[in-house]
């Protein structure tokens, strides 16, 4: 019964997740499965209240910036609505190559923020998560950029509804884990911001 370990851990982080979800929190609900795919080993048997417990213990900090996500994937739709129904020819290509970089930055620094909440103790401070997500972002610039393609890539887990219920936070959070983890060379551990909690 150990093999099913793994896939009961990817299924308990996506409920736990879709429920954290509900109740604005999709920060500390991605979070959390980062928690858990970061440390698959450790948190395999205990995935969905790994994520719960960063949802009750993180909720009122990452509030802010789980509102600024919802806004921003807004601010995405509506200017792609634009684009398509507003423009046309080169200043539509205009638009997009000033607007895609933009859009692209403020997802990577999404996923910093992510990705130090993650690591990062509970009980840090909004203040201290953001800095070692502005850390994280200066000093892997390029794994930062790539997350976006890589939560992109990994779309028809939280797109299509059967794999949504399955895997639909779990998937993108291991694929994003895995971005992280590119090390040229030899295999060296995962990017951490600070000290796991016990």
């Amino acid at each position: 019964m150990r093999w099913l370990r793994v896939p009961a851990a990817f299924v308990a982080t996506t409920w736990a997740g879709l429920l954290a979800v509900v109740v604005l929190g999709l920060v500390p609900a991605t979070a959390g499965a980062q928690r858990v795919m970061t440390r698959l080993d450790d948190h395999a048997d205990e995935a969905g209240s790994v994520v719960l417990r960063q949802l009750r213990r993180t909720w009122w900090r990452d509030l802010p910036v789980s509102l600024g996500v919802l806004a921003h994937l807004a601010a995405v739709a509506a200017t792609v609505a634009l684009l398509v129904q507003g423009t046309e020819g080169a200043a539509r290509v205009f638009l997009v190559g000033l607007l895609v970089p933009v859009h692209w930055a403020a997802a990577a620094m999404t996923a910093c923020y992510v990705r130090a909440a993650a690591t990062l103790p509970l009980d840090a401070p909004r203040g201290e998560v953001l800095d070692a997500a502005i850390d994280l972002g200066l000093s892997h610039p390029l794994r930062a950029l790539l997350t976006v393609p890589a939560v992109l890539l990994a779309a028809p887990t939280y797109v299509l509804a059967p794999l949504t219920v399955a895997c639909g936070i779990a998937a993108p959070a291991w694929v994003v884990d895995q971005v992280w983890r590119l090390q040229p060379g030899a295999s060296r551990p995962a990017i951490q911001v600070g000290p796991h909690p016990a």
